[in-house]
């Protein structure tokens, strides 16, 4: 037999074993391995590798297959295992098994999931605790048992899914993981590459860090850049470069970070908890030390374009934001351009060194901040002055603005002029509980406030002045001045507010000699339908005791009146009291309007109630339930058609928001309507309003108009139903 026909039958029997070989190992649970792999992990990490089955081939080159992979999660946890794959591939080096190690390279996953938890006490289950051991890390023990480890060299996954729970920082989250390729994992230096989206959003974090996972008492640095998108376009980037001393522990960082974004809330694609303002052109650099849950600021440099800052008030949208401070030891320069309502505004000033801000936002109930900042109108400003916060807050209030608008509805100033000083005790979250008691009890003040003109919906009054006072658990609005314009010009008008919190329970009283109000602030405030629309006038006393509206309703003692000339009447609303079909639609010229109470025992008691309106004269008494709106109403409305008119007595039940009204029976128990003779039955507009207003001056209505005929069936037709 020829020399080369014998090479080939050996080189062929050579690779029929071979193949024998790897064709029985691919069909063989490796147990061995696995029992290996086990041990290394729970080594070196401490917690338990679960892997359903292993193969290992030799050909082309050493693999592994693992199907049903898992690890274990921290004690406690509603998840019992942090990650899950359903087959991880892998290179395996056949020398280092020699020393008892096991080196994987090129680790594939498959369908991995990956859950990132952080405890409220701080415990987070990515740091892994490696079994304690009298050895160095060479596989040997004193025991005489030898501990086997692992080493993975690169890992690469596709199609995986991440899902994180931080209890500490109240940080929740899920994201898709397209892409992730992490190299030198066996070095001193890792490489990641990482793609991934959530919902429209997309991001990729590259760089490198120090070796994965971090060793303990070895410093680890890190040079991170990730990139956002939203719905395929570029939406923000950052950077962030620097070293953590102690990474296991969550100690001893520093850190600097720059990032800019376009709009603030594109972060919602991928965090779509987070609440954000509505931010533009965002810009941070920041330097960041500090260990754990105090993190500290060593500089800051925060920039931001057109914002709404309706959270901080209503109405408030900047141009321009900027918080700048070098150092820690330098305050924080604050800058702000923008639009109160309609209004320039700008805010300007500081807040304390970066240190002291940053312990108050942490602390803000021991951490005292001092705070200079300015609300101003081209040369004028009003300037808050002093130390907030941490249970010392002590504030002086200065300044003068020509006009302050607080947006649509609300209450506007010109020439407004303030001056006070407040000191307080309370910690923050007395503020964020909005218990006005528990304020006054650890407050003082003395505040002047004073403008030239006041408006506020449909009323304007000139010459506004109050005098605030809060000393001994006790806040006093005395005296509180204005003068009246339009149909109250040159009507003064007073009140006083008081609100004593000095006892068990606190007393709210309310004085009006007179004041004129806005209709809509009137019946807003009261539960009262939208009946009429324009300027009340309130005259009265009113005590009640609580720290809220549910317990005034039902304490409520005094009396009170509300009168009104001129203005409106909605239809609507009166075809809800009187009945459907009455010739009302849209609204009817109001002569006037009163009604007096007494309140008692959680009942409004009406015995005066009387308006005059186009084609409609009504009279009437009854009580309000102010818990629960029930009514008791019993009415007289007149119609009047062309020198005649129709009445007839009408009930109301029900409830403010939903009333009842039918025909009132008479004392025979017999339903009547009255129709014809005249409609001038005297008017009843100067008695009415000498009655609501208890004697005080006030505007007087408009003579009656001629009488105006048509609709009296749809009237009639109504009144029957």
């Amino acid at each position: 037999m020829k020399f080369k026909t014998k090479l080939g039958l050996a080189v062929g029997g050579i690779a029929i074993l071979l193949g024998g070989t790897v064709l029985a190992s691919a069909f063989t649970d490796a147990d061995w391995m696995r029992t290996r792999l086990a041990e290394a992990v729970e080594h070196q990490t401490g917690r338990t590798l679960r892997i359903d089955s292993l193969h290992v081939w030799l050909l082309p080159y050493p693999w592994i297959s693992a199907q049903g992979v898992g690890l274990s999660n921290i004690p406690g946890s509603p998840n019992r295992e942090m990650f899950t794959a359903n087959e991880v591939r892998a290179r395996l080096a056949i020398s280092p098994l020699f020393h008892h190690r096991v080196v994987l390279d090129d680790v594939s996953l498959s369908d991995p999931h990956l859950t990132l938890e952080r405890t409220p006490d701080g415990i987070a289950n990515w740091i892994l605790t490696p079994q304690a051991s009298s050895s160095a890390g060479n596989g040997s023990s004193s025991g005489g048992q030898q501990h086997w480890n692992l080493a993975v060299a690169s890992l690469h996954l596709r199609d995986g899914a991440a899902a994180w729970n931080d209890e500490r920082n109240h940080i929740t989250g899920a994201a898709d993981l397209d892409r992730v390729d992490l190299t030198g994992l066996d070095g001193t230096m890792s490489k990641i590459d990482v793609r991934g989206h959530h919902g429209k959003g997309g991001f990729t974090l590259s760089g490198t860090t120090g070796p994965l996972p971090p060793i303990e008492g070895q410093p680890w640095p890190l040079n991170l850049s990730a990139t956002l998108s939203a719905d395929k376009r570029k939406a923000g980037q950052i950077q962030i470069g620097g070293v953590v001393a102690d990474p296991l522990h969550d100690a001893g960082y520093d850190l600097q970070i720059n990032g800019t974004i376009g709009q603030l809330r594109d972060l919602e694609t991928v965090f779509p908890n987070a609440g954000l303002p509505d931010a533009t052109a965002v810009s941070l650099q920041a330097g960041i030390t500090g260990s754990g849950r105090d993190p500290s600021l060593r500089m800051l440099h925060l920039r931001a374009g057109p914002t709404s800052l309706d959270r901080l008030m209503s109405g408030l949208r900047t141009s321009a934001v900027t918080l700048d401070a070098d150092d820690t030891d330098q305050r924080v320069a604050v800058s702000l351009t923008g639009q109160l309502d309609t209004q320039p505004v700008t805010v300007h000033g500081t807040l304390g060194t970066l240190a002291q801000t940053t312990q108050a936002l942490r602390t803000p109930d021991v951490s005292p901040m001092p705070v200079t900042l300015s609300l101003g109108q081209g040369d004028a400003s009003i300037t808050v002055d002093g130390v907030a916060g941490g249970g010392k807050t002590s504030l002086d209030v200065h300044g003068a603005l020509p006009a302050l608008t607080f947006g649509a509805g609300k209450p506007g100033f010109q020439g407004l002029r303030v001056d006070g000083h407040m000191t307080s005790s309370a910690p923050l979250g007395v503020l964020e509980k909005a218990d006005p008691a528990a304020l006054l009890r650890t407050s003082d003040a003395i505040l002047d406030v004073s403008a030239r003109r006041m408006s506020w919906q449909s009323v304007a009054w000139e010459a506004v002045s109050a005098h605030v006072v809060v000393s001994g658990q006790k806040l006093t609005i005395d005296p509180l001045h204005g003068n009246g314009t339009g149909n109250t010009q040159g009507i003064a008008q007073s009140g006083r507010i008081i609100y004593d919190a000095s006892g068990a329970v606190p007393r709210l009283t309310i004085t009006a000699a007179p004041f004129v109000l806005p209709t809509q602030m009137v019946q807003t405030s009261t539960g009262m339908p939208p009946l009429v629309n324009g300027s009340m006038q309130v005259v009265g006393s009113v005590t009640a005791d609580g720290a809220g509206l549910d317990e005034w309703e039902q304490t409520a003692t005094g009396h009170a009146g509300l009168s009104m000339v001129g203005g409106r009447v909605d239809g609507k609303a009166l075809e809800a009291i009187l009945g459907r079909n009455i010739p009302m639609r849209g609204t009817l010229a109001l002569r006037c309007f009163g009604a007096h109470l007494q309140l008692a025992d959680g009942v409004a008691t009406i015995g005066r109630l009387g308006l005059e309106a186009d084609l409609l004269s009504l009279t009437g008494h009854g009580t309000v339930k102010l818990p629960n709106g029930a009514l008791d109403l019993h009415l007289f409305p007149r119609i009047g058609v062309g020198g005649a008119s129709a009445s007839s007595p009408v009930a109301v039940t029900g409830t403010v928001d939903t009333p009842q009204p039918r025909l009132e029976p008479g004392a025979d128990g017999r339903f009547a309507i009255s129709i014809g003779g005249s409609s001038d039955t005297g008017d009843q507009c100067p008695d009415l309003l000498a009655t609501a207003r208890e004697g005080s001056s006030g505007p007087a209505a408009a003579p009656p108009a001629a009488n105006k005929a048509g609709g009296i069936m749809n009237m009639l037709k109504g009144l029957l139903r």
